[in-house]
């Protein structure tokens, strides 16, 4: 007898490459829907037949369709790393969700490391000054990297990389933080979420990496803030909540040595259709920022699929996958 044919609906745009990469590792074992470009109707009838959806972020993709579309999922694989724009009230109690961690490690690193150098030597200022004419060699310094302590809050594959690239290019000690206190990486120090102040206070940058839950939303506030090094540089590359935003505009507006490099804000597009900004960030001359492209690099999209998809042929052949979401912490943010 024959195994039954599982149906997945994929919600998110792909390009042709994808879609036959998507055909030769899943067409044999499944039949396939892609839903882009489709009305809301007919994606709500595809979901009906499917079991498994893959997605990056369904809110967005299916806007209009009903929550009853979404009966019969049994598994769903992100293709996002994060999770917390996901209203996971949406599917059937009993489906399981897989996260796509680590697709993203590589170019997200090097934008992290890419901004610290970025705002430890000046460089926007600099280039900023010799637009109006000024060749400020000698009246303003940079900060030299070597032999620094680099702080990573979220020791996951992303932050991983940044110390493996702070560690071997630039000599610096690496302090950590994670869920457990432990890990197999070498670090300088490493703890948990409750010595996070310990962190804050001897380090000269510091890299969020973490995921935002309801125990990391606003994790750094005025307290946290006000440990850290006057002259510290805060590189947020995770999600904007997990930074209170008016602490942080107070602390970069009354403290010009303290510096953040800003990739993930707190209203942006993907999650909510719209960039907006409560605080004139951008105005200050101590702050760098990005449209939260630090995981964009050629051909990610499909690298990301071909994280991901294995997962789902792991789930289709055995009934089990890696990299489950624990929703016990979450919350939707957006």
């Amino acid at each position: 007898m024959n195994t039954p044919k599982h149906t997945i609906s994929i919600s998110n745009k792909v390009s042709n490459e994808e879609i036959k990469y998507y055909k030769k590792e899943l067409g044999g074992i499944a039949d396939l829907y892609f839903l882009n470009g489709l009305s809301a109707e007919d994606q709500a009838e595809k979901l009906k037949k499917s079991n498994i959806l893959i997605a990056r972020n369904p809110t967005i993709e299916l806007p209009e369709v009903k929550d009853r579309a979404f009966n019969g999922i049994r598994f769903i694989q992100l293709l996002s790393a994060g999770f917390d724009h996901l209203d996971f009230s949406r599917f059937p109690q009993e489906t399981i969700v897989a996260g796509n961690m680590g697709a993203y490690a590589i170019p997200m690193a090097e934008h992290g490391v890419g901004m610290i150098l970025s705002l430890a030597k000046n460089l926007g200022q600099r280039h900023e000054e010799m637009k109006q004419g000024e060749f400020n060699q000698f009246g303003s310094s940079s900060t030299l990297i070597d032999q620094k302590v680099c702080g990573i809050i979220g020791f996951g594959g992303i932050g991983k990389r940044i110390a493996r690239i702070m560690e071997s290019a630039f000599n610096c000690q690496i302090f950590a933080i994670n869920t457990s206190g432990e890990s197999t990486e070498p670090t300088d120090w490493i703890g948990k979420l409750d010595q996070l102040d310990y962190l804050l206070s001897k380090t000269d940058f510091i890299v969020i990496t973490i995921p935002l839950t309801a125990q990391t939303e606003n994790l750094i506030g005025h307290s946290e803030l006000a440990k850290m090094k006057e002259n510290a540089i805060l590189v947020n590359l995770a999600r904007g909540q997990i930074i209170d935003e008016e602490p942080l505009y107070q602390k970069l507006k009354s403290t010009p040595t303290f510096k953040a490099a800003i990739d993930a804000w707190w209203i942006e597009p993907f999650f909510v259709n719209e960039f907006k900004l409560s605080f004139p960030f951008l105005d200050l001359p101590n702050v760098l920022g990005s449209p939260h492209n630090s995981a964009m690099v050629d051909g990610v999209l499909l690298h990301s699929s071909k994280v991901g998809i294995p997962n789902v042929k792991k789930y289709i052949n055995t009934g089990k996958a890696e990299r489950l979401l624990d929703l016990s912490d979450h919350k939707k943010f957006y």
